[in-house]
C-alpha cells in the first residue's frame, strides 16, 4: 500500500497525490471500442476512488462529439474527464495537453487510447505495488502487450519522472516513436518495470493513423539519441543526486546501455521501413501524396532539428558527423536551403571539391540567388540611406537655434 503522506515535489511545485493514477486517452470517432474500454475499468479496477480518465476528443470529430452529446457511453465507475481541442499533429500531444489539464500531480500517469482495455482484474493496485520501491517516483513501468515485443508501448510513468523531465513525450512525432523514445529512456537511467498485467487491443492490431515517411522517421528517432541521453542523465541525477559516485557509476552504466541503441542505426534498412509503412499505415498512397499541414508542421519541426545537430558538429569540426544529419534531412518530404549550404561546405571541407561545387551548382538552379542584382540592391541601398542621413543632418541642424 502507498503511504497516507503526500510525496513531496523533486523540483518544486505542488506534491503529488499518492496512489492517485490518471489515465490519459486519446480517442477519435470510435465510440463502440471506447466503450468497451470503459466496461473493463468498472469491471477491474479496485480503488475506483484513486483513479481517474483524461479524455481528449478533436473539436472536429462529429462522432464523438454527437456521443458525448447524448450521454449514450456506459459508466465506467471512474471519475471522467473530457478535453476537447482541435486535432494535433501527433498523439503525444493529446496526451501532453491532457497531463497539463489533470494539473500534473497525480503518483502515475498512464498514457494509452481507445482501442486497448485493461484485462487484468485488480490492475491498478498491482501497479501501484510496482511503483512502492520507488519512494522517489521517477520510474517507467509497462504492461504485456501481446502484439509487441517487450517493450514499453503503454508507458505507465511516475509524477516525479514526467516534472523532473518538463514533458511527458519529446513532442516532436506525428505517430510511433514516442514509446521507444520513454523505453529507452527508461532503461538508460536503469528505473524500467515491467508490470504483472496485460492491455488487450479490442479487434488486433490495427492500423496507424498518420503513418508516412517511416524512413524519415526511422533515422530521425536514431539521430536523436543524444536528447535521449540528456534526458536519462537529468533523471539520474534526480535519483543519486549530482557529482556522486553512484551518479559516475550509473553514467556508466548509461553510455553502455546507450551503445546498444547505437547499433540500430548501424543496422537502419530502407526497405524494411518502406515495409513497415505499407503494413501498418492507415493513410492510402493517394493521402500520403496529398499536402497536410498537420504532417508538415512536425516535419520542419524535426529538419530544422537536425539542421541544429549539423551546425553543432561543424563547429566542433565533425563533419563527417554533420553530413549524417544532413543526409537524413533527405528522406523528408522537405528540401531545405540551409541543409543544402551546410552540406555543400561539409563536403568541401571533407576535401570533396568536385561534389561540394556540383552541389552548389544544383542549389543555384533551384534557388536563384541573383547575386550580381543583389550587389547593386546593397550598393544602391546604402547610397540612399547614406543620403538620407545627410539630408536629416543638415535639415536638423537649421531648426537649432543660434547658441544652442
Amino acid at each position: 500500500m502507498t503511504s497516507s503522506q503526500s510525496s513531496p515535489a523533486p523540483t518544486g511545485g505542488p506534491a503529488f497525490r499518492p496512489g492517485q493514477i490518471s489515465i490519459l486517452i486519446a480517442t477519435r470517432g470510435r465510440p463502440e471500442m471506447l466503450a468497451q474500454v470503459f466496461e473493463a475499468f468498472r469491471a477491474n479496477t479496485t480503488r475506483k476512488d484513486q483513479a481517474a480518465l483524461w479524455l481528449y476528443v478533436d473539436d472536429d470529430d462529429e462522432v464523438m462529439r454527437r456521443v458525448l452529446a447524448e450521454g449514450s457511453l456506459p459508466d465506467p465507475g471512474l471519475p471522467v474527464h473530457w478535453h476537447i481541442g482541435p486535432r494535433p499533429g501527433g498523439l503525444g500531444e493529446t496526451h501532453q495537453v491532457l497531463w497539463a489539464a489533470s494539473g500534473g500531480t497525480s503518483q502515475i500517469y498512464v498514457t494509452t487510447v481507445d482501442d486497448a482495455r485493461f484485462v487484468t482484474p485488480g490492475w491498478d493496485d498491482l501497479v501501484r505495488a510496482a511503483f512502492d520501491p520507488y519512494p522517489d517516483g521517477l520510474l517507467l513501468a509497462f504492461p504485456h502487450d501481446p502484439m509487441t515485443a517487450d517493450q514499453a508501448t503503454y508507458p505507465f510513468l511516475g509524477g516525479p519522472w514526467i516534472r523532473t523531465l518538463g514533458k511527458l513525450y519529446p513532442g516532436y512525432f506525428p505517430y510511433w516513436f514516442d514509446d521507444k523514445w520513454v523505453d529507452q529512456v527508461g532503461r538508460m537511467a536503469g528505473r524500467c518495470v515491467k508490470l504483472p498485467i496485460a492491455l488487450e487491443p479490442i479487434g488486433g492490431k490495427g492500423r496507424t493513423k498518420r503513418m508516412r515517411n517511416m524512413p524519415f522517421w526511422t533515422r530521425f528517432f536514431q539521430l536523436t539519441l543524444g536528447e535521449r541521453k540528456d534526458s536519462a542523465r537529468k533523471l539520474l541525477t534526480a535519483i543519486h543526486g549530482a557529482n556522486t559516485p553512484a551518479l559516475a557509476a550509473a553514467l556508466v552504466q548509461m553510455e553502455q546501455t546507450a551503445q546498444t541503441f547505437a547499433q540500430e542505426q548501424a543496422d537502419f534498412s530502407d526497405a524494411y521501413c518502406v515495409f513497415q509503412e505499407e503494413r501498418h499505415t492507415e493513410m492510402s498512397p493517394e493521402e500520403r501524396n496529398r499536402f497536410d499541414p498537420k504532417s508538415f508542421r512536425p516535419e520542419a519541426l524535426a529538419c530544422s532539428r537536425l539542421i541544429v545537430l549539423a551546425q553543432d558538429a561543424i563547429a566542433a569540426g565533425h563533419f563527417a558527423e554533420a553530413m549524417t544529419f544532413l543526409d537524413a534531412t533527405q528522406y523528408s518530404d522537405l528540401r531545405v536551403r540551409y541543409a543544402q549550404l551546410l552540406k555543400a561546405d561539409c563536403l568541401a571541407a571533407l576535401g570533396q571539391n568536385a561534389d561540394a561545387g556540383r552541389l552548389r551548382q544544383e542549389m543555384l538552379a533551384v534557388w536563384p540567388q541573383m547575386n550580381p542584382l543583389r550587389r547593386a540592391f546593397r550598393f544602391l541601398g546604402m547610397v540612399v540611406n547614406d543620403g538620407k542621413r545627410l539630408f536629416v543632418g543638415l535639415t536638423e541642424k537649421k531648426k537649432i537655434p543660434p547658441g544652442k
